[in-house]
């Protein structure tokens, strides 16, 4: 049977260990647009052309822009941005440095289903 000391210690155990667990941060939210730079004087989206992947950047919905990390040894992937471009995101993480240090980036838009018009027929 269990002493009145050793169930405080149990009991402290296990405070200590739900404090810690509920003051764990949760991450950084990033959410905007993925497009490139020269986009974002213009604040262009849809519009923005693909060929300027190769500098993207996370345009907000108030017009500010950041940078993120991404990359062969980052979490998130050329080939993530690349499916991305163009789209509403939310990337998670940290900043540093004034970069997004992101560890995940999520999409928040739902790719549109093609319709066709037949037209008259």
């Amino acid at each position: 049977m269990m002493g009145a000391r050793a169930r405080l210690m149990v009991g402290l155990a296990a405070a200590t260990l739900l404090a810690g667990n509920a003051g764990a941060a949760e991450p950084d939210q990033w959410d905007g647009w993925i497009v490139g730079r020269p986009c974002v004087a213009e604040l262009r989206i849809v519009d923005c052309p693909l060929s300027l992947v190769g500098d993207p950047v996370l345009l907000m919905e108030d017009g500010r822009h950041l940078v993120f990390r991404y990359g062969d040894k980052a979490p998130v992937k050329e080939t993530d941005i690349d499916a991305a471009y163009g789209r509403k995101v939310r990337f998670l993480g940290p900043i540093e440095d004034g970069v997004i240090a992101a560890v995940r980036l999520d999409l928040l838009e739902a790719v549109g289903e093609k319709k066709f018009f037949k037209g008259c027929l």
